[in-house]
């Protein structure tokens, strides 16, 4: 009947969630070790490290003549239950447990449960013990810091002193992509344990630990094998988190002399790095407006120093122009994002051939049908699609009639209509196409002409709204198309 109860509940508190809010309860709310059986501060061991619900191993040290400890374990709900080394501890043993006969190296293992005899988690407790005959010199013999510079691979890093065992606070500056470290500490007396943080460094001689941004400061404690002598080093790590900051953009835009905003293709995004568009002949330069995401980031404009914030001009030449945008991270002139504008303007006259350059597809020879217009290749959205059909790149084409609108697919399957790659013939009429053509139901703005009543499009515009890789070998004069690679500009 219990557990039937216990389910109607959870059913009621699942559809009441908008009333109520609970949290589970840490398996332990305190873990104390004592003289005797007293929680007063004076009568406790030192817990390394401090307890914490999420730490699960912790370490004791006893003096010479201390062979037993109390345990003070307090459940972090009433419907908890507490086993000490296989033993239940309950609230008439005021949570208390008397552990007897310690030798070195023995552990004490703490199991919570709850009202279902399901386990919590369970600490463990491993102590150490010492006596008058051991050794009593508590200090260390070296340490320094590793940053991790790469997948690793680490580097040794210079502290503000050399290492010497009487001097006690170290500091140092980590400058690296990568937030992990290693501290490093060695006891002059080997059989002394060296702590950092509270966490006993094992036989590797280190312990890894994470920064964050700003000082990190870490206790380098030598317990000397009698367990009783002590000595203490800090150590304050200064880390200039650069995940913190960020070399993207959060505004790109591009006008005319008469201050006309051009539209870009693909509409803006800060995690799209490629644009294209074309202006008129008539246009002879446009201005850029950048605006990175962090205001202390360094902005270039075709590698010139710009403004944030304010129109940089650019001076176009007739055909391919392209304009590069970096963001630099602060303090960082190595981390950088390249946003690439590649603007056409349209030539006045179009002095225009059949391409007589080859074509491979993934290594595959294919016959390239396009018309090279002043030193650029156009081709027909059909012909691209039906050559990268099946890959991860395919996109569909289709014919809005009632809209006039070409409709492109991206990750679509391409059907065919049987016109596709059909050999070209010597162009007769040209001219700039106004055709409108959508991309996922977006408007974008392609390059196109129309050359005898067919649009063609330019073929590196089509290359980077689809993301795929696109070279061109001069010394076989063949274009390159790899659809497991991305556009790279």
């Amino acid at each position: 009947m219990k557990k039937i109860i216990s389910a109607l509940i959870v059913f009621t508190l699942v559809f009441s969630s908008s009333s109520f809010c609970f949290a589970a309860s840490d398996p332990l709310s305190k873990l104390i070790v004592s003289k005797s059986e007293s929680t007063s501060s004076s009568k406790q061991y030192t817990l390394f490290p401090e307890f914490d619900a999420d730490i699960t191993e912790y370490s004791i040290f006893l003096a010479d003549g201390t062979d037993d400890a109390y345990l003070y374990m307090k459940p972090g709900s009433s419907k908890y239950t507490v086993y000490c080394d296989g033993d239940e501890v309950t609230d008439d043993d005021d949570y208390f447990a008397h552990v007897k006969s310690i030798d070195d190296g023995d552990e004490i293992d703490i199991v919570v449960k709850d009202d279902d005899d399901d386990k919590l988690e369970t600490y463990t407790i491993t102590f150490y013990c010492g006596d008058d005959d051991d050794n009593d010199e508590a200090a260390l013999d070296d340490l320094y810091v590793k940053s991790k510079t790469s997948s690793g691979s680490y580097s040794k890093v210079d502290l503000n002193d050399d290492f010497d065992s009487d001097t006690k606070k170290y500091e140092a500056d980590i400058n690296s992509d990568y937030k992990t470290v290693q501290i490093y500490a060695e006891a002059e007396d080997s059989d002394a344990t060296v702590l950092i943080n509270g966490y006993v460094v094992g036989s590797s001689g280190y312990r890894s630990f994470d920064l964050t941004d700003g000082d990190n400061t870490f206790k380098i404690t030598v317990i000397a094998e009698n367990c009783d002598d002590t000595e203490t080093y800090t150590l304050t790590l200064s880390y200039n988190d650069k995940s913190a900051y960020s070399s993207a953009l959060s505004y790109l835009y591009v006008r005319d002399s008469g201050s006309n905003t051009i539209t870009l293709s693909p509409a803006f995004s800060g995690s799209s790095k490629n644009y294209t568009t074309n202006v008129a002949n008539s246009v002879k330069s446009v201005s850029v407006y950048a605006t990175p995401t962090d205001s202390d980031s360094t902005l270039y404009i075709n590698n010139g120093t710009a403004t944030k914030s304010t129109w940089t001009e650019c001076t176009l030449k007739e055909g391919v122009n392209t304009i590069s945008v970096k963001v630099y991270q602060p303090d960082a002139e190595t981390t950088t994002t390249t946003y690439n504008l590649n603007i056409y303007r349209q030539p006045i006259a179009q002095d225009t051939s059949i391409s007589s350059q080859k074509l491979t597809v993934d290594g595959i020879s294919k016959t390239l049908n396009a018309y090279n217009i002043n030193g650029n290749n156009f081709v027909k959205l059909r012909d691209i699609a039906s050559l990268i059909s099946g890959s991860m790149k395919q996109f569909s084409v289709s014919y809005n009639e009632a809209n006039n609108v070409i409709v492109l697919l991206s990750k679509s399957y391409y059907t065919s209509n049987g016109q596709e790659n059909v050999a070209l013939g010597r162009a007769k009429e040209i001219a700039v196409s106004t055709q409108s053509v959508y991309l996922d139901g977006s408007s974008v703005s392609l390059m196109t002409y129309n050359i005898d009543g067919n649009n063609y499009v330019m073929l590196r515009d089509v290359a980077m709204l689809f993301n795929f890789g696109l070279s061109y070998d001069t010394s076989t004069e063949t274009v390159k198309i790899v659809t497991t690679s991305s556009y790279s500009n």
